[in-house]
């Protein structure tokens, strides 16, 4: 039985995953402070699975990497999926119109549906680098965006609301930017690793500190409830 190498893993720690697992247990003690009525809030449980979600997956790839297996499969399976989920149920969280949330239902049964062929038939590896599927949920997520900015600039009930003190307006910013910036990276990284070592170690940065950021807006809307009730400061409203 192969030893487990504990030193290689905390080795390979750095700021990345030591601030996803700090940004998760900030939004699970948050989370703990709020009342019945605010844990109830769909934004609010979706935001606390994704800090979750992401924050293990980067360590528990990290673990499995410091024992020299492959580790691809770990961000096909939570990246590519499961946080990809809790990201479309997000955005359908902050839709108004039935149409348009029925839309992402449809959405997310046709990403996980595409994915079981593509798995199943073997055109795509559970080990591979992924490029395939994070093409398709990045395009699928775009297009769920798109849902909330046409809401957005279309429904006059977002008339008299200042988007920029609205968690959903950052939310679906943030989301929007992440996979528009990563996904040409992610789908690109093998052609620029094998040709272009510099600009893959440069522009790798981007859907790194994205996510920093995108988990850093999510952990301050679970504190958004606590931060308005103890302070009467509303920051964002959720």
């Amino acid at each position: 039985m192969k030893e487990v190498n504990l030193d290689l893993f905390f080795d390979r720690l750095n700021y990345y995953q030591l601030s996803l697992a700090a940004f998760a247990i900030a939004g699970l003690f948050g989370y703990s402070l709020l009342s019945t009525a605010q844990r109830k809030n769909e934004a609010v449980r979706l935001s606390l699975g994704i800090l979750v979600v992401v924050a293990c997956y980067e360590l528990i790839g990290t673990f499995v990497g410091a024992q020299q297996i492959v580790n691809n499969w770990v961000y096909n399976l939570f990246n590519s999926h499961v946080a990809a989920i809790l990201f479309f149920l997000l955005l359908r969280s902050f839709l108004k119109r039935k149409s348009h949330k029925k839309m992402v239902n449809i959405l997310i049964v046709l990403f996980l549906l595409t994915s079981l062929v593509l798995h199943l038939t073997g055109f795509v590896h559970y080990n591979d680098s992924g490029e395939y599927i994070s093409f398709l949920n990045t395009v699928l997520m775009l297009c769920c965006c798109g849902l909330y900015f046409i809401e957005l600039i279309t429904l006059d009930e977002f008339l008299d609301v200042d988007p920029l003190r609205e968690f959903s307006f950052w939310a679906s910013t943030a989301i929007l930017f992440y996979f528009s910036s990563s996904f040409m990276i992610y789908i690109s990284h093998k052609y620029l690793y094998t040709h272009h070592l510099d600009i893959y170690y440069m522009v790798r940065e981007i859907p790194t500190n994205m996510t920093l950021l995108c988990n850093l807006l999510l952990c301050m809307g679970i504190y958004s409830p606590l931060i308005k009730d103890r302070f009467k400061l509303e920051i964002i409203h959720v």
